[in-house]
């Protein structure tokens, strides 16, 4: 009877044993499963964090790099070589930007290189945002200097054009001082008893008497007096030999002329014309002419 009792406890001890090892089993198994599955979930969740901060970092890129290239488009220059340079780099940035956008899932590593050429081409656009505006300031500064240049010239000019026209009003007022008048003047027609008549056809000759003014300036001495009577269709009527006298640079007949020994005082004279017979009725002008300047003019009518 002991021995039964010894052998069934000693079936149960084994029983029991094994009953605790299965129990063991059990317990380290579910708890491999639960650590695998909140590995699994968190790898899992580790995985969509990091795919979704890639995408973010990819669209931050995609916008640097477009808000780059918008930023090159203000960057404006005359030099040649930059300009070229420039498109360049912008041709660059738009490359990259294609082939960010062609890809549908970036990863980290590509993330990172990415992040590294962004950083080359914003270097690179920082020395040309540097070198333009240093080209900028400095065309500035010609600029400014130029237009100091061409108002320092504008003045010199208008100054330079305001003592020419005061050198020629002087002169003016030189000439014009020393140019002898005549005054006093009186023209007609007389017969050949030098009685003053009024009509054409019994007209001898034309008389055209004056004085010649008082003028200090200028220089005493012997010089010509030349008349162009003009008649009423402005023919001038000619002086027998044809010959011409100057005014102003150009050669005019002259009807006649009488040399006057001329000593800056008044002097009184008169100079004829002899009709050629081709004296006609209306009004006739007389100009006076002496030193190359008209000295003065008159007018008369014939019937």
């Amino acid at each position: 009877m002991e021995q039964n009792n010894q052998s069934t406890n000693s079936k149960f001890s084994r029983t029991t044993f094994w009953m605790f090892i299965t129990i063991i089993l059990l317990l380290l198994s579910n708890i491999f499963f639960i650590y695998k599955f909140y590995t699994v979930r968190k790898e899992k969740v580790y995985v969509q964090v990091e795919l979704q901060d890639t995408e973010a970092e990819k669209n931050q890129i995609e916008q640097q790099l477009q808000e780059m290239l918008n930023q090159y488009n203000t960057l404006k220059t005359d030099n040649t070589k930059i300009s070229q340079e420039l498109e360049k780099e912008k041709e660059k940035i738009k490359e990259l930007l294609e082939e960010i956008k062609n890809i549908k899932k970036a990863n980290a590593y590509q993330i990172n290189q990415y992040k590294k050429e962004l950083q080359t081409l914003r270097e690179i656009m920082k020395s040309y945002i540097v070198q333009i505006d240093s080209l900028n300031t400095r065309n500035k500064l010609l600029t400014e200097e130029n237009r100091k240049v061409k108002s320092d010239y504008k003045k010199v000019i208008s100054e330079k054009e305001d003592l020419e026209q005061k050198k020629q009003e002087l002169e003016q007022k030189v000439d014009i001082a020393s140019t002898i008048r005549a005054i006093n003047i009186v023209s007609v027609a007389v017969n050949d008893r030098a009685k003053e008549i009024n009509k054409a056809k019994r007209a001898s000759k034309l008389r055209v008497c004056f004085t010649l003014t008082e003028n200090a300036i200028v220089k005493p001495g012997n010089r010509f007096v030349y008349i162009r009577i003009a008649r009423p269709n402005k023919e001038i009527l000619p002086n027998p030999e044809g010959d011409l006298f100057d005014f102003n640079g150009n050669k005019l007949m002259y009807s006649a002329r009488r040399e006057v020994d001329y000593q800056n005082k008044d002097i009184d004279m008169c100079i004829y014309w002899t009709n050629d017979g081709t004296l006609t009725e209306g009004v006739y002008n007389v100009d006076i002419f002496c030193d190359g300047k008209q000295i003065g003019s008159d007018q008369f009518l014939l019937k």
